[in-house]
């Protein structure tokens, strides 16, 4: 592998990956507020429809944090405190706001003392798995994810600490040539797993949300991670990267909107003559797990890797990226998809009763929903940038002492690339 990155950038912050950040959690929050959206005419339907599948942003920031993580890898590979630096520095990024949110949100609802409340929590007997980061095995464990849970969005920041525990040791222990074959080799067992899972008569759902079923985004990430430092590679595979880029996320997309508007034809075609009854959000869910995640995978893995190889260009797709609008939302975003849901759901119990009785007009109906839209998304970011700000922003100053460190005789090999490059996360 090359010990220098194509564009020289290894090593400082990527502003177009946060770009890519606030779109994925744009994506996120839309699916969330999607059936505040009032269905008046057949545009708005459909515009719902699609709004609805933004579910996908997830899949956006798993090939992120693949990319991201295994850079930091990467680039502290031969650091003395190699495990050490990166523990230490991924808790003080993840875990106090993840645990301040989940203890507060389960101890008010308990304190409010209320059954329409305790609805939305996670069974008492289901929150250890809460705190040992396992919520997205409770689908497969109990064999269904129960009612309106406003913590089960936890799921995927679950499946990403689970990815922290081995892939730190198989960087470490791999030579760096043999990262491609392993990272390959891991994202075509988990799409395979998925499908042979999923196909056998596994839950849609519970698979989609087990760790194993998500390493091929991860992975893609990781594979492109040691790309993105291989110049002699990089040059053979620049001009490709938009057409595949194109092809994964477009392909995707045409079927689900063959789904979207042909319902009962797709579910003939994935469930067959089935007596059960299945909903487009099966079918839609079905699909990904037999092939779909891998499409995003390869689209979002080039997207991520055109986006940091043109970090410096003057393009279009960059200018968007780094656009004044889009920055602040990429820095909160990890507060942003902590807090939108338990905000979604609180407004749902105590604002959105009262304000639907007032209703009487379609008129009134689409301007409250509009109005309740972007009020939600304007306290779920001002509380998203007062959580950075005044909480987060002082824990992450104590990264500093978990700086990798290097024998003097590897200093000048390193001399400031791996310490600076732990900020290419962006937090």
């Amino acid at each position: 592998m090359s010990s220098r990155a194509p564009t020289a950038i290894v090593g400082r912050k990527l502003q177009s990956l946060d770009g890519l950040r606030a779109v994925a959690i744009i994506l996120v929050f839309l699916h969330h507020i999607e059936i505040y959206i009032p269905a008046v005419n057949q545009p708005i339907r459909v515009a719902g429809m699609y709004i609805a599948q933004g579910w996908m942003g997830v899949d956006l920031f798993f090939v992120l944090s693949g990319f991201l993580i295994t850079g930091i890898l990467l680039d502290t590979r031969e650091a003395n405190n190699y495990f050490a630096a990166f523990y230490a520095r991924r808790i003080l990024r993840i875990f106090p706001l993840y645990y301040v949110v989940l203890t507060v949100v389960i101890l008010l609802g308990s304190w409010l003392n209320s059954p329409r409340v305790a609805a939305t929590l996670p069974l008492p007997q289901d929150r250890w798995l809460y705190y040992c980061y396992l919520a997205n095995w409770i689908g497969l464990w109990k064999g269904q994810w129960g009612g309106v849970n406003y913590l089960a969005h936890f799921w995927s920041l679950a499946v990403e600490e689970q990815f922290y525990l081995f892939w730190p040791l198989i960087i470490w222990l791999v030579r760096p040539r043999s990262i491609p074959w392993v990272a390959g080799t891991v994202a075509v067992a988990a799409a395979v797993m998925r499908f042979a899972w999923v196909t056998q008569g596994g839950g849609e759902r519970a698979v989609a949300f087990a760790t194993t079923s998500r390493l091929d985004e991860l992975s893609v990430g990781a594979l492109c991670a040691f790309l993105f430092r291989d110049a002699e590679r990089m040059a053979g595979i620049r001009k490709y990267l938009p057409r595949v880029a194109g092809f994964g996320i477009s392909s995707f997309l045409l079927v689900v909107t063959g789904m979207l508007f042909f319902p009962e034809r797709a579910a003939l075609l994935l469930y067959g003559s089935s007596p059960v009854q299945h909903t487009v959000e099966d079918a839609t869910l079905f699909f990904a797990d037999c092939g779909g995640y891998s499409l995003l995978a390869l689209g979002f893995g080039a997207l991520v890797l055109l986006a940091a190889d043109t970090e410096r260009d003057h393009t279009r797709m960059q200018q968007f990226l780094k656009s004044r609008w889009l920055a602040p939302i990429g820095t909160y975003s990890y507060g942003i998809y902590v807090f939108h849901v338990p905000i979604i759901g609180a407004a749902a119990l105590f604002v959105l009763p009262g304000l639907v009785k007032r209703l009487r007009t379609e008129a009134e109906v689409v301007f409250a929903a509009c109005s309740y839209i972007i009020g939600l998304a304007a306290v779920t970011f001002v509380i998203s940038a007062l959580s950075y700000e005044f909480f987060e922003k002082r824990i992450l100053r104590l990264k500093r002492y978990f700086e990798a460190t290097y024998a003097p005789a590897q200093d000048e090999a390193a001399p400031d690339g791996p310490a600076v490059a732990q900020e290419a996360i962006g937090s």
